[in-house]
C-alpha cells in the first residue's frame, strides 16, 4: 500500500497520471515547474550538467586520462543532485553551476599533468590564448617592453646591421619589427632553444621554440605584427620578400654578448601562408672548442675513442636519426685534432660550424658538386684527415672506405639505429663486406637524452627487477630520479641533454667474423663479449647516475 493515501486510495487507472502517483506533484513543486519559467530552468540545469560531462568525456578520450572514473564522477553528481531535487528544490541552478565547475577544475588539475605546457588549460598563457581569440588584447604587446630592450645584434650575411633594414620590411624606416624580430630571436638563445618555427594559423602567427628536442608555444601575433615579423626574417636573411609560394632558404648572424650565432633560415608554403623555420647554430665553439669530454661519454670510452680517432688511416662512423647529434660529435672529434700539424678538410651539406685551419666545402647540388664529386678532388689535396658530412649512396661510400685504405682517416655519419645496423646499412647500399670489414674501424651509435632538472628531479626506490636486468643487486643504489616539473625546466622535468652511446670497435675477431655474413644478433654476440654497451645498457647507467629517467631512456633508445 506505498504511497496510497486512505482516505482517497489510488485506483488502477490513476496510475497513468503522472501528478497522482509516486510524489510526482512534489517533485513538480520542488523543481517549480509548475510555471514556464520553471520548465525552463531545468532545461538550463540539464544543459550545463549535460555540457560539463560530455566535454569531459570527449577530452579524456584525447589526452588518454580515465574516462569511466570521469564519467562515473559526472553521474554520481546527477545523481546527488537528482536527490536534492526530489527533498529540497531550492537554490538547485546555483548548485548545478557550482558542483560542474568544481568537477572542471578537478579535472583539468589532473589533465594538465598529463598534455605538454602548450595543451594546458586555465594556466596564464591559456587565458591570454583566449583573450587573443577574443580580440580584447594583441598578442605581440608582450614582446614590446622586450624589443626596447633588445640587446642581440643581427646582421646579414653580408654584415650589413639590422638597424638599417626597417625601410625593406615595412616600407615606413621603422625600426619596430625588427625590435621585435630581435627580442624573439634574443628570447629563443636565452632558453637554449635549437630552433625557432613561425607558423600560420589563419589570422595569426604562432612562434614556438625547440628546446632538448621538444617544442614549446611561446608567443602569437596577429595582423601587421604577424606580418613583419615574417617580413623581418625574410630581409635579414636575403630571401625575396614577395614570393610566398616557393620554398626559399638563406642566413643571417645574430651575436648576444661575445656568444655567435649563425641562423639558418628555411620557408615553405602552407594553407594558411607562408612557415618559417630557423635554426640557431653557436659558431662560438660549443662542442667544437669542449671535444669529446663534455658530450656524456663514460671515461672508458672516451678513452677508446680518442685513440681511434688519432690513427693515422681508417674510418669512423656515427649513427643515429636525424636530431641524434651526430654531426656535433663529430665537430666535438675533429676538435681534438691538431689543425696546424694535420691537414684536414670537411665536405658538408650545409657548414653549421666554422673551424679555423680547417677546409670546409659545401655541398652544392644546384652546381653538381655533390659528396662524390667533391671527395674525389679533395683527395687529390693530400689531406690527412677528411670529414664527409653523411653517407647517402654507393659512390660516395666507396671513395671514403676507399680513402680510409691509402693513408687517410675519415669521419662521416649513416643513418640507422645501431652499430651491428650500420654494417648491414652499408651492405644494403652496394659495399662489398671485404670492403668494409678492411676499412671500418669503429662505429658509435648515439642518441640524445634529457637531463633531469635538479631542482625538481623526484626520487624512488625502483623495483628489484630494474637492477637484476642490468646484472646489479637489488638495491645497488637507494634511489634513482624522475621527472617532475618547475619554472625551471619549463614544467617539463628536464634540462639540458646528453648523449647515450654505443661504440663498436671492429677488432680482429669480429672483422674475421664479418666475412661470413653472420646474423646482427651474432655480430652484436661477439661485440659485446669484448665490452661494447648497447644504447639501452648505456641509458640505464646514467639512469642509476640520477642523469636522466627510465621514461626518457625508453623514448630515445627502446626499451
Amino acid at each position: 500500500m506505498l504511497f496510497m493515501n486512505v482516505a482517497h486510495p489510488i485506483r488502477l487507472f490513476d496510475m497513468v497520471d503522472p501528478c497522482r502517483c509516486f510524489g510526482a506533484v512534489e517533485i513538480i513543486a520542488a523543481l517549480g515547474l509548475q510555471d514556464f519559467w520553471g520548465l525552463i530552468k531545468l532545461v538550463v540545469i540539464a544543459g550545463i550538467w549535460f555540457a560539463s560531462t560530455n566535454w569531459i568525456d570527449r577530452d579524456a578520450r584525447i589526452v588518454q586520462v580515465d574516462r569511466r572514473l570521469w564519467n562515473l564522477v559526472s553521474l554520481l553528481i546527477g545523481g546527488t543532485l537528482s536527490v536534492w531535487a526530489f527533498f529540497n528544490g531550492h537554490g538547485l541552478l546555483p548548485l548545478v553551476v557550482v558542483a560542474s565547475a568544481i568537477e572542471c577544475v578537478l579535472y583539468v588539475f589532473v589533465r594538465n599533468r598529463v598534455v605538454p605546457k602548450e595543451r594546458r588549460l586555465l594556466t596564464m598563457d591559456h587565458m591570454q590564448r583566449i583573450l587573443i581569440r577574443l580580440k580584447l588584447i594583441n598578442p605581440g604587446e608582450s614582446f614590446v617592453e622586450e624589443a626596447n630592450a633588445v640587446k642581440i645584434v643581427l646582421r646579414k650575411k653580408d654584415g650589413t646591421p639590422a638597424t638599417v633594414l626597417g625601410h625593406a620590411i615595412d616600407g615606413s624606416g621603422s625600426s619596430q619589427a625588427l625590435n621585435t624580430f630581435g627580442a624573439l630571436v634574443e628570447k629563443a638563445i636565452r632558453m637554449n632553444a635549437t630552433d625557432i618555427h613561425l607558423e600560420p594559423k589563419e589570422d595569426e602567427l604562432h612562434v614556438r621554440f625547440r628546446v632538448d628536442g621538444m617544442l614549446y608555444a611561446v608567443e602569437t601575433f596577429v595582423d601587421d605584427r604577424a606580418r613583419t615579423v615574417v617580413s623581418a626574417a625574410k630581409v635579414l636573411s636575403d630571401m625575396d620578400i614577395a614570393e610566398r609560394r616557393r620554398p626559399q632558404d638563406g642566413t643571417f648572424s645574430a651575436s648576444l654578448g661575445t656568444v655567435h650565432y649563425d641562423v639558418r633560415v628555411a620557408s615553405g608554403p602552407t594553407n594558411y601562408g607562408e612557415k618559417l623555420v630557423l635554426r640557431l647554430l653557436n659558431s662560438s665553439g660549443g662542442v667544437v672548442k669542449d671535444g669529446l669530454g663534455r658530450i656524456g661519454m663514460r671515461d672508458s670510452m672516451l678513452k677508446n675513442l680518442r685513440s681511434i680517432i688519432h690513427r693515422p688511416n681508417g674510418m669512423f662512423v656515427v649513427c643515429g636519426p636525424t636530431g641524434a647529434g651526430k654531426t656535433s660529435t663529430l665537430y666535438a672529434a675533429l676538435g681534438e685534432i691538431d689543425a696546424l700539424q694535420r691537414n684536414i678538410t670537411t665536405i658538408e651539406d650545409p657548414i653549421e660550424y666554422r673551424f679555423a685551419n680547417v677546409s670546409q666545402i659545401a655541398v652544392n647540388n644546384a652546381a653538381e658538386l655533390t659528396f662524390g664529386k667533391i671527395l674525389r678532388s679533395v683527395l687529390r689535396q693530400d689531406p690527412d684527415v677528411i670529414m664527409v658530412g653523411e653517407i647517402r649512396d654507393r659512390e660516395t661510400a666507396e671513395i671514403a672506405m676507399q680513402a680510409a685504405l691509402t693513408g687517410h682517416f675519415v669521419f662521416t655519419t649513416l643513418h640507422a639505429n645501431d652499430t651491428v645496423a650500420t654494417i648491414t646499412r652499408l651492405v644494403d647500399i652496394g659495399l662489398e663486406m671485404t670492403l668494409i670489414q678492411t676499412a671500418l674501424s669503429a662505429v658509435l651509435a648515439q642518441r640524445l637524452t634529457r637531463v633531469l632538472c635538479t631542482k625538481c628531479r623526484e626520487p624512488y626506490v625502483p623495483e628489484d627487477d630494474f637492477f637484476r636486468e642490468l646484472g646489479l643487486r637489488p638495491g645497488f643504489v637507494p634511489h634513482i630520479y624522475r621527472e617532475k616539473g618547475c619554472p625551471s625546466c619549463l614544467e617539463s622535468g628536464f634540462k639540458g641533454r646528453s648523449g647515450v652511446f654505443e661504440l663498436m670497435v671492429l677488432n680482429d675477431e669480429i672483422k674475421d667474423l664479418l666475412v661470413g655474413r653472420p646474423s646482427i644478433l651474432a655480430i652484436k654476440k661477439v661485440a659485446k663479449k669484448f665490452g661494447m654497451r648497447t644504447l639501452q645498457e648505456d641509458g640505464m647507467r646514467k639512469v642509476i647516475a640520477g642523469i636522466t629517467s627510465i621514461n626518457e631512456v625508453h623514448r630515445v633508445a627502446g626499451s
